[in-house]
């Protein structure tokens, strides 16, 4: 059986490669082809940088922080409450024993459903808030980009850039605009 699958392979890629043989190259005509613009200057620019380095940002993650602070206080104090009802519950019996589990179940997934809210609306208040920043620096980049002659501007990350060479990074620059407009 594993011979005969295996034929059934070789056969299968012998035809294949007959194919891709007898079918003539196809060719793009010079005129058809894309043409990629020469980009003579480019510049990079670090947004987590701009983002944790512009008055705007560190306002922004303050108030984040502080409203997350908040926040989990009110959860602390729900799940403290709720640890002190549990607790409680060896010293019951019978029916008062059956409804204190049932309370204690309906707050426990009424703090589920809170905590699972909370972190929704602090997501989206921080994606909120980098979507905003992030525009502002497009803008400014772009401006800078245009006032430099400057073709092309990536954005400068530990993951996709390895190396660059000092004077193309334009972050600095950005994060004084940044803060000089706002």
């Amino acid at each position: 059986m594993k011979t005969s699958a295996m034929s059934r392979r070789l056969r299968t890629t012998f035809a294949a490669l007959a194919f891709i043989v007898a079918v003539p190259a196809v060719t793009i005509p010079q005129d058809a082809a894309a043409e990629v613009p020469l980009v003579k200057k480019l510049a990079m620019v670090d947004m987590q940088r701009v983002l944790n380095e512009t008055k705007e940002g560190k306002k922004a993650r303050a108030d984040l922080e502080s409203s997350s602070k908040t926040k989990q206080e009110k959860l602390d104090k729900k799940r403290t409450k709720l640890e002190a009802d549990a607790a409680k519950l060896g010293s019951l019996k019978g029916p008062a024993l059956a409804s204190a589990q049932e309370q204690l179940q309906k707050e426990s997934m009424d703090l589920q459903t809170m905590l699972m809210a909370l972190e929704q609306e602090l997501g989206d208040q921080h994606n909120k808030t980098l979507e905003s920043m992030y525009k502002k620096a497009q803008e400014i980049v772009t401006k800078i980009a245009k006032e430099k002659g400057i073709d092309l501007v990536l954005v400068r990350d530990a993951m996709t850039v390895i190396y660059a060479k000092d004077g193309i990074d334009i972050t600095d620059e950005v994060v004084k605009l940044y803060d000089k407009q706002r």
